[in-house]
Formats: C-alpha cells, structure tokens, sequence
C-alpha cells in the first residue's frame, strides 16, 4: 500500500504516513477483490462436490462392523440410522478413541447406539460450502450428515471440501 500524499510505503493500520507525517485515518481503502476460492466458498452448494455415498449402519450394528467397514472404506465416519432409516446419529474416529477405547476385545458387543453422538446437525445438499465450513469451525467437527429431509445422502469432510476447492481452481 502507498500513501496517497506521498507515495511512500505505509502498513496497513498506520494511523499516519512514515514518509510525509500526514494522516492516514481518513484514507479509503480500496475494497478488495473476491477470489475465485473466496465466491466458490460463499456461492457453491455443497451438491457441487460429488461427495462419496455415506457408510450408513443402524443403531443395533456393533462398533466392530463400524470399524471394519471404516477401515476397509477409509472413512473417518459412520452415519448411524435408526429404524426407520433417519439419522439418529454419526460415529467418528473420535468417538471410538474417547467412547470405546480400552474395550477393543468388546467392540463385537457394542452396539453404535450406546457410542454414537446422537442428533448431530446436518446439512442440505443445497446450503454452500461457507454454512458447512462454520458449523464445521464452530462445532469442532471433522465430519458432517447432509440430509434429504431425515435421510441420509452424503457426508461432508473437511478434506473433501479442500479437494474441491483445490481441484476448481487449476
């Protein structure tokens, strides 16, 4: 940035010009330009990334048929659907560490309804990348559900948002 009295270098935030002394508190910045990652990130659905299908078991299946399909998948997360086939809850790899560890000779007898979080948030196909990466920021979450009413459709990932984004602009 220059001064517009000067043309002398100044920072962003100076309250007056290094070079001349003049003040800089009334100055208009010039607004910045929008990227292409910053309108993909405001603008784009989140159908737009042709997210892989869910890993989707029912509450009554065991944590060991989470994570065998888990491995095998290299998912980092299980949607976890109750009778009726409607989310009920996500089990994640943070899940298993805090909810099952220690109890690995068990996880054939533990059901995904006692480890799970229940009623996580999701998401529409149709809401954009910025509402998944703030609920992603303010929840914590690695993983999040979207949804076609209750049913499950897809899952969106934090690495699966960064693939898109980094793909779109080459």
């Amino acid at each position: 940035m220059r001064c517009p009295h000067c043309d002398a270098k100044i920072i962003l935030g100076d309250d007056e010009c290094g070079g001349c002394g003049e003040s800089l508190t009334d100055v208009r910045l010039p607004e910045p330009e929008l990227g292409r990652i910053h309108e993909m990130i405001l603008a784009d659905p989140l159908s737009q990334l042709n997210a892989p299908s869910p890993l989707v078991l029912f509450e009554s299946d065991s944590v060991q048929t989470a994570v065998e399909r888990m491995s095998k998948l290299r998912y980092g997360s299980v949607l976890v659907v109750d009778g009726n086939e409607s989310l009920s809850g996500i089990f994640t790899e943070n899940d298993l560490v805090k909810r099952c560890g220690g109890r690995e000779s068990a996880f054939g007898e533990i059901d995904l309804g006692s480890v799970m979080t229940p009623n996580p948030q999701a998401l529409t196909a149709k809401d954009s990348l910025a509402r998944a990466l703030n609920m992603m920021s303010v929840g914590g979450y690695r993983h999040v559900p979207f949804v076609d009413g209750d049913k499950p459709i897809g899952f969106i990932s934090i690495r699966g948002i960064l693939k898109y984004l980094a793909g779109s602009i080459q």
